[in-house]
């Protein structure tokens, strides 16, 4: 039987404080008690970014899994593009094998767990994404409980954390929220509504059957995991399914908010540093209808890193709410001269050049080992250039010092200042790259840096948007290192 062989979340840094949100919008629409903060994806995050993000993590955990991935799904209900298919670009990102089935779903929140349902019940190795930035109205709950981030899951592939003991998966024409594709803002129905006739019927119905085919009972079940926005609906559906020994698992509203579809996954992430082998977790989520999946820790929960408790604690607080209406380009403001460039891209260019770009795969020379980038057949030596065979160089994992930093207050920047500088990369690479994520001004000489995969550029006219790697201050060595 298969299992999750690894699990890694992905949350932007910035923290965007409720009360702020509270402040900026109160007058307009008055709300009660606005604690913690959500998530906030920066300028240049989005689903496909964080997704990349979450995968790296994830595939770290088990590196030798990476050639032997046949299928990848991306689920969101953002999507970037209606096309391309956006699993395409982070399968290029991650540089998996040519032979691997790519496939983008959506249309539901409970889309990503969805997906790990499928995965579960079948036998090729397969990798999971979910990342989502749901956007809602300004100065409404939604708004203020929904959030940025992004988890991956791997199954097979290698030993398994959680051992895959059933699941069940219900579809109901239950609409409690819409979003048509040329709005950008969702809409949600009555509250009470959604708890009663949705959660309170359809989750404990899914958790019935799951346990049926996992032949468990509710009082075997140890850990329970449900997002769900609506306070105290959670605690309701887990004692209509009798699932009165279960730890309920946090919805982490405090620390991040609801980030959407990967939101279960997020939770189980967090759960998982707590779990014993033997003990069994089931995680459900709602959405036109409900889905439940059981699973048992295995001996290898011990090894599971405590990273979703690190990234939860890793943010930045973020106390200017008009930063998420402008990042998510729901409000017009003043670029100046130089933000009024168009920006072209050239397709055939872009593809012909997709592993270097979306890969960051540069070039070695297996003579002298110096490594190069853009990639090519000519080798740098220190008697000039001289034609050779190259090998391919991935960068993404490699990181680099800082030689050189700017941060231009005159160049155009959607989080003003924008930052740049040369970073040499070892082997003998030096390059021009962009630095991304709050406080990247603070980078200086000397400063080590690791590589994310972000937005490079928006085509304000057409709506395209192309990546490439940045830069982001490398965490600092704990004493275990």
């Amino acid at each position: 039987m298969t299992g999750i062989t690894a699990l890694a979340i992905h949350l932007p840094r910035l923290r965007l404080q409720r009360a702020a949100m509270a402040a900026a919008m109160g007058w307009l629409c008055p709300r009660g008690e606005a604690r913690g903060a959500r998530t906030l994806a920066y300028w240049d995050e989005d689903p496909i970014t964080m997704g990349v993000a979450a995968a790296r993590a994830c595939l770290a955990q088990v590196p030798q899994a990476r050639t032997a991935i046949r299928a990848l799904t991306f689920a969101t209900t953002t999507p970037v593009f209606a096309e391309p298919q956006q699993a395409a670009l982070v399968h290029a990102a991650l540089r998996l094998p040519e032979a691997t089935r790519t496939q983008d779903v959506g249309g539901t929140m409970r889309c990503g767990l969805l997906a790990l349902h499928g995965a579960l019940e079948s036998t090729d190795p397969a990798l999971l994404i979910a990342a989502d930035m749901p956007l809602n109205n300004p100065g409404g709950m939604a708004e203020m409980r929904y959030s940025d981030g992004g988890v991956s899951a791997l199954v097979g592939g290698g030993p398994d954390l959680l051992t895959y003991r059933g699941g069940a998966s219900l579809s109901a024409p239950f609409i409690e929220r819409y979003r048509v594709p040329d709005r950008p803002l969702a809409t949600d129905w009555e509250e009470r509504w959604v708890r009663e006739e949705g959660f309170l019927d359809l989750v404990p119905r899914a958790i019935t059957e799951a346990l049926a085919k996992a032949q468990l009972s509710a009082a075997d079940i140890d850990h329970f995991v449900l997002p769900c926005v609506i306070p105290g609906a959670a605690k309701a559906v887990a004692q209509a399914a009798g699932l009165s020994r279960a730890k309920l698992a946090q919805p982490l509203d405090l620390e991040c908010g609801d980030t959407g579809a990967a939101h279960a996954l997020v939770m189980l992430a967090r759960v998982m540093e707590d779990m014993h082998p033997g003990e069994r977790v089931l995680v459900a989520q709602f959405g036109q209808g409900a889905t439940a999946l059981v699973l048992e820790a295995t001996d290898a929960i011990t090894t599971f890193p405590a990273a979703a408790s690190a990234a939860l604690a890793a943010g930045v607080t973020e106390g200017n709410y008009l930063k998420l209406p402008i990042f998510r380009g729901l409000m017009p403001w003043e670029r100046g001269l130089r933000g009024r460039f168009p920006v072209n891209e050239a397709l055939t260019t872009a593809y012909r050049n997709s592993e270097a770009l979306l890969g960051f795969v540069g070039s070695r020379s297996p003579e002298t080992g110096q490594v190069q980038f853009p990639p090519s057949r000519l080798a740098v030596a220190e008697a000039g250039l001289f034609a050779q065979t190259q090998q391919p160089c991935p960068f993404a994992d490699l990181g680099g010092t800082v030689a050189t930093a700017t941060a231009d207050r005159l160049a155009f920047s959607r989080s003003p200042p924008n930052c740049y500088g040369l970073i040499d990369i070892p082997g003998g690479a030096r390059l021009m790259m962009d630095f991304t994520d709050p406080e990247a001004e603070r980078l200086s000489p000397g400063d080590a840096v690791n590589f994310v995969f972000r937005i490079k550029d928006l085509d304000e006219r057409t709506g395209y948007r192309r990546y490439f790697w940045k830069a982001v201050a490398a965490p600092a060595p704990s004493a275990a290192d």
